[in-house]
């Protein structure tokens, strides 16, 4: 299913103080998009996530990140795409959740094509 330790590692560099300062590295960004499809292949195989699975916990992990590279990035566009996300799954709107996934993958892949072609 999902990574949830290479999510968790994500996590913790975003976190960290100094490098919330520093625009995330084109590695990171690849890794991000794939835990991002991760998410979407698991929630569509198992077509619901529950709090406190597996999913929950690794979609948690990816929004705090997302916000820390949005706010780096100062890109209002990730930002609400995140947004999104977080209300659509706020909401258990499983339609409004993939799109919104498939926004926030369409930012990240963005931010790949300006830093790192």
């Amino acid at each position: 299913m999902v990574k949830t330790v290479a999510l968790a590692a994500l996590l913790a560099l975003f976190s960290s103080a100094t490098l919330a300062q520093e625009l995330p590295s084109c590695e990171d960004l690849t890794d991000m998009a794939d835990a991002l499809d991760q998410v979407g292949a698991a929630f569509d195989q198992a077509g619901a996530i529950y709090e406190g699975d597996e999913i929950d916990v690794a979609l948690g992990e990816l929004v705090d990140a997302l916000y820390i590279v949005a706010e780096v990035e100062n890109n209002n566009a990730m930002t609400n795409a995140v947004n999104s996300l977080t209300k659509a799954y706020d909401d258990m709107d499983s339609e409004r959740f993939r799109l919104s996934l498939d926004s926030v993958v369409a930012n990240l892949d963005r931010l790949y094509r300006r830093d790192c072609y």
